[in-house]
């Protein structure tokens, strides 16, 4: 990240397999440093415990936690907004994406931990999604992932996918790992993300 000079991180939840290792995720997580700073989600396992401890963690080192909350990137007077979903799995508390709240003539950049959210819900105004739970896949043989934690199965599994809104977004396979400590044909990744103006 630092040797790619980012402008800004964003991260997807699901930052722990312990509770132990949130002071030291989140020191490590601290030496990245990127001009407009660090923003974050959380997933499933982070709602299912430690979720006092990543919250502290996070703001010890300044880091913004985007519960269904909208932020504003600025540089040159140009904008971009982040707006980030609260526990996307509870769609009865947090159906209602903060991004219909936005104008359609801003750029949006929608942060939510699983990519199903994209589908399930409106997410209307945003410019590009990125999600990731699916792990993509942790382990594949030949392409095929015997478990994917997705009611749609692989058709948001890895990559840039579009929802049936054709919204683009990128769904990570992420760093860590679920349940077993293993990876066949799902490496692990950071996605660098760069985005151009479009000439008028």
């Amino acid at each position: 990240m630092i040797a790619e000079q980012a402008d800004v991180l964003l991260m997807g939840g699901d930052y722990q397999e312990g509770c132990e290792y949130v002071p030291e995720l989140f020191a490590a997580l601290s030496q990245v440093k990127t001009p407009m700073g660090t923003y974050g989600v959380m997933g499933n396992n982070d709602y299912e415990r430690c979720h006092d401890d990543i919250v502290r963690e996070m703001q010890r080192y300044g880091m913004r936690i985007l519960e269904h909350r909208v932020d504003t990137l600025k540089r040159d007077g140009q904008q971009i907004l982040i707006a980030g979903v609260r526990n996307p799995f509870d769609l009865k508390q947090n159906g209602k994406s903060p991004t219909l709240d936005l104008s359609p003539e801003d750029f949006v950049i929608l942060l939510v931990h699983t990519p199903d959210y994209v589908e399930d819900v409106s997410v209307a105004n945003t410019d590009l999604a990125l999600a990731g739970h699916t792990h993509g896949g942790q382990v594949r043989i030949f392409g095929y992932a015997p478990i994917i934690p997705s009611h749609y199965g692989s058709r948001f599994l890895t990559g840039l996918k579009y929802n049936t809104a054709n919204i683009p977004m990128i769904v990570t396979n992420g760093l860590g790992t679920s349940n077993r400590n293993i990876r066949i044909g799902a490496p692990t990744e950071v996605v660098v993300i760069t985005l151009h103006q479009q000439k008028e």
